[in-house]
């Protein structure tokens, strides 16, 4: 009865004897629930996501580690007045941990000490929502740490009570991680394997016991009514395995379970928001839309690479490819279901990939802020955050700099910093605020529009047909009903040349840099003199 299908220990589907077995381990199999129909109009659909990592986000005590309350104390940084303008949150994990990163958990329904309490939550909730921000959780189903209670009982024996939480074999069955054939995903522990993909410290859940889904679906209901709005689902492609290599990622028991836990919790929440970390081929990872069923959004990692690319090579053809396979991948099904980003908390941060290049990210963000779907801004991305050169994860997920004073390590704390990496002299938020050209306030500026622009915040996408310009020209047509919106981008180093788009209306100007001419329109198309290197134009088009 185990994640593993096919050893002595097995995964398996839930029997009359699986019921009893459910009871006995503390509760019962769900009711299956009616699916939920497609959303169309859900919260997140005319939202922009930006993603922190409290850690490092804003420290109100001095003890070097960012919390909860200093993250409410930067909530009009967000949506204020002169705030940057995003409206949800998706929080990195912030429940007890034994390790720095939050990803093992040990406790799903408390959180870490280290970020502050459940009052302190509740009070972050509260302050969020009276500004119209939402606050999204990074869930994660697929493991908890080896220091949780359960997986200390389930040490205990073949009979400890905990045991079948988790998958044990006798032997080892020898099964190496799908990306990295030396690493092996068993581990021994007192005389007996445990199936553990991403390290000894995070042992799998065998979502396949009742008792187990029945105890994690609570734990994101326990969540829900403290007013959570929605959950990241982490490492989502795991949460079944079947067998070696392909049987550990995407089986059909994970499509499933995605089904009964959407449905089991959108019985009392009905707009909770779902977005899967499915690191794979767009191909795959759209598969996690289901038929409207199982999350609304999953993340495009091909197409972030496909714009870090064509950022840093000069030719946009990658980024055409992409969204040519997008719109096969999602045919009769909802253009919105992507989550575009161009970097997150597990990569090297856009800057640093795109040679800390100020124009090849700008046009980057300007492409970014103009594609459907709910596009997600990870923390330090708009003041051009580099986070630190070396390969460490931490890195990546470095303290944001607020201000120029290096004596309060940019306004992050008053104590010492969790981690220290370089920084470039002037990224910090002050810095870019006050100058009106600067990353920041292009960010604010787009987002504006975008919000302002139903085709920009919820339209469907088409690729009008572009001719002339070179390589590096890209166009894309946004619509709403009859509201139209026109992105055009020059992603090379050099000027484009003269190039039209197959895009009947008259042009009126929202936003652009380098645009070398306003554009003329006759008989069905757009005629643009040319963009300047690096480049765009948003036009809404009447």
């Amino acid at each position: 009865m185990f994640k593993t299908g096919g050893l002595r220990e097995v995964k398996f589907r839930p029997t009359a004897a699986v019921l009893v077995l459910a009871a006995a381990c503390g509760g019962a199999a769900l009711t299956p629930k009616a699916p939920p129909p497609p959303n169309t109009s859900g919260w997140w659909r005319d939202k922009a996501v930006y993603e922190i990592f409290v850690r490092s986000f804003a420290d109100s005590d001095g003890d070097g580690i960012g919390d909860l309350k200093g993250l409410t104390a930067h909530l009009d940084y967000l949506n204020g007045t002169s705030g940057l303008g995003v409206d949800a949150v998706w929080l990195m994990p912030i429940f007890p941990s034994p390790s720095y990163h939050g990803y093992d958990v040990s406790d799903y329904r408390s959180v870490n000490p280290k970020y502050g309490t459940l009052d302190d939550f509740d009070a972050l909730v509260k302050a969020a929502h009276q500004r119209g921000i939402k606050v999204v959780l990074d869930m994660v189903l697929n493991h908890s740490s080896s220091q949780h209670p359960w997986f200390v009982n389930s040490l205990q024996g073949k009979d400890a009570l905990k045991r079948n939480w988790y998958d044990w074999a006798d032997a080892d069955p020898g099964w190496r991680q799908p990306w990295n054939s030396s690493a092996p995903a068993w581990h021994q522990l007192n005389g007996a394997w445990f199936y553990s993909l991403f390290c000894s410290c995070m042992p799998d859940l065998n979502l396949a016991n009742p008792a187990v889904e029945q105890e994690m679906t609570a734990s994101m209901k326990f969540w829900l009514d403290r007013g959570v709005d929605g959950f990241r689902l982490d490492a989502a492609r795991y949460f079944f395995a079947s067998g070696p290599g392909a049987g550990m990622i995407d089986q059909p028991g994970t499509h499933a379970f995605l089904k009964r836990i959407r449905a089991a919790l959108q019985a009392d929440h009905p707009q909770t928001l779902f977005v899967a970390e499915a690191w794979a081929a767009l191909e795959i990872a759209d598969s996690y839309y289901g038929s409207g069923d199982e999350v609304q959004l999953a993340f495009s990692f091909d197409l972030a690479d496909a714009i870090k690319s064509a950022a840093t090579s000069g030719d946009s053809s990658g980024v055409v490819n992409v969204l040519a396979r997008s719109e096969a991948a999602l045919t009769g099904k909802d253009r919105g279901f992507e989550a575009p980003f161009l970097s997150n908390h597990d990569q090297v941060r856009v800057m640093r990939a795109l040679n800390a290049d100020a124009g090849a990210t700008r046009v980057a963000a300007a492409l970014l802020l103009a594609l459907p779907g709910t596009p997600f801004i990870y923390y330090g991305e708009e003041i051009g955050m580099q986070g630190g050169a070396g390969y460490d994860d931490r890195d990546k997920r470095t303290p944001m700099r607020w201000t120029a004073d290096a004596a309060s390590y940019n306004g992050f704390t008053s104590g010492t910093p969790w981690y220290s990496a370089g920084e470039a002299a002037g990224i910090d938020v002050a810095t870019e605020q006050a100058d009106p050209n600067s990353l920041w306030n292009e960010y604010r500026r787009l987002l504006a529009v975008r919000h302002a622009q139903a085709a920009l915040a919820t339209g469907d996408a088409t690729r009008p047909a572009v001719s002339g310009g070179g390589a590096g020209v890209i166009a894309l047509l946004r619509t709403a009903g009859t509201a139209r919106a026109l992105f055009v981008a020059n992603f090379g180093t050099a000027a484009s040349g003269a190039f039209t788009v197959d895009a009947a209306g008259t042009p009126n100007p929202l936003a652009s840099e380098g645009l070398t001419a306003p554009p003329t329109a006759a008989s069905g198309k757009l005629s643009f003199a040319g963009l300047a290197p690096r480049s765009f134009a948003y036009f809404a088009l009447n």
